[in-house]
């Protein structure tokens, strides 16, 4: 069945052998892809410039203000009326001001305290964030004021973040960007095998040695899927040096879960190579069909629970979403085992889909 599949493997070697571009597209490309995203790509705004107006110096005051203080994601500058602070928040020089009361620990005695931030919201993004922040911040400061005053029935007050404890959107946007580069590299690999041989005109020449559709193809996709197996595990190590990712979860299930996504994309270029017979058109293509969704519409920065509904429903059928799920899963949960072997039986299904289609497509060009 496979008697011409050696000689086109043989093939597949000696021309990636030759050109060295491909070499550039699996090593190179993703390893200035995984510098810039993982040193440019971030969802952190530290340190927050800002400004505490305070004219008072009770203990909720000093609290407040030393937790400010001992946080590395804030730069504070400490003014003793509200007018101060206004003027700097006014100039730009701080995008937070927070107001404390002269009468606020009065006040916080009857339950009807108030403190007032003010937040810079030019940068929609930066305010919602920061106020998360700050407000984290506060209440911690104030719990440690209760904790002194009711001494012996409040012990301690503490919060933590689950699953991220350094709180570091590197940890949360990184498996994502993984996934993004082996994207990009993968289908750009796919995207070329079959058309290049329409634009070299020697695709009726494969033809004629009456290998089947099934061998030539197999063959592109099995010399290539080495060789982007190899950039997986380049881009992934890399990564993991320079970033040091904690992985929860099973690392032998990360492994075989981005092998059979990285198969995948392999197929979706072939197939797309096959469709188009044009290596210049099949490569656009392959970024508005692969890339661009991968990291605009499978969950990677935006959420989707934000956007209307049919986006949500054209993400369910990109195999990205999929993946970027599970790898958040398996690097940061170490939970929802079931789901994870889901979404890798979804990117089996998904793989079989392209490879067959691609099968078929050239069967149908070539009349193997």
């Amino acid at each position: 069945m496979f008697k011409y599949l050696p000689i086109l493997l043989e093939k597949e070697v000696k021309q990636i052998l030759k050109d060295k571009s491909v070499f550039l597209l699996a090593f190179v490309m993703p390893l200035l892809l995984i510098i810039i995203y993982g040193y440019a790509v971030r969802m952190d705004i530290r340190p927050v410039n800002m400004c505490i107006a305070t004219g008072s110096h009770s203990a909720l005051e000093r609290n407040i203000v030393s937790e400010f203080y001992g946080s590395d994601y804030y730069d504070v500058t400490v003014v003793s009326t509200f007018e101060e602070g206004r003027q700097l928040l006014d100039s730009n020089k701080v995008k937070v001001l927070i107001y404390l009361p002269e009468n606020l620990a009065k006040s916080a005695q009857h339950n009807d305290s108030e403190i007032m931030v003010y937040l810079n919201a030019v940068e929609s993004q930066f305010a919602s964030i920061a106020e998360n922040y700050i407000l984290s911040t506060l209440n911690v400061a104030i719990a440690k004021t209760n904790a002194r005053v009711f001494m012996g029935r409040i012990h301690n007050v503490e919060t933590r973040n689950w699953f991220n404890d350094a709180n570091n959107s590197t940890c949360f946007l990184m498996p994502g960007h993984y996934v993004s580069i082996i994207t990009l590299m993968a289908i750009f690999l796919g995207s070329f095998v079959i058309s290049r041989e329409w634009d070299r005109k020697t695709m009726e020449s494969l033809a004629t040695t009456n290998a089947s559709a099934l061998e030539i193809v197999l063959s592109k996709v099995l010399v290539y899927f080495v060789l982007a197996l190899w950039a997986m595990f380049f881009t992934i190590g890399l990564g993991q040096l320079l970033f040091n990712i904690p992985i929860h979860g099973s690392a032998l299930l990360l492994i075989l879960s981005m092998s059979v996504y990285t198969l995948e994309m392999i197929c979706l270029g072939v197939l797309i190579s096959s469709l188009l017979k044009n290596q210049f058109l099949s490569v656009q293509i392959a970024v508005i069909i692969g890339f661009l969704p991968a990291v605009l519409l499978s969950g990677l920065i935006f959420d989707l629970r934000a956007v209307e509904s049919f986006i949500q429903y054209v993400a369910k059928i990109l195999p990205a979403t999929y993946q970027i799920e599970s790898l958040r899963n398996i690097f940061m949960t170490d939970s929802n085992l079931n789901n994870s072997l889901l979404n890798l039986v979804i990117q089996l299904g998904f793989t079989i889909l392209f490879f067959t289609l691609a099968v078929r497509q050239v069967k149908k060009d070539s009349k193997c």
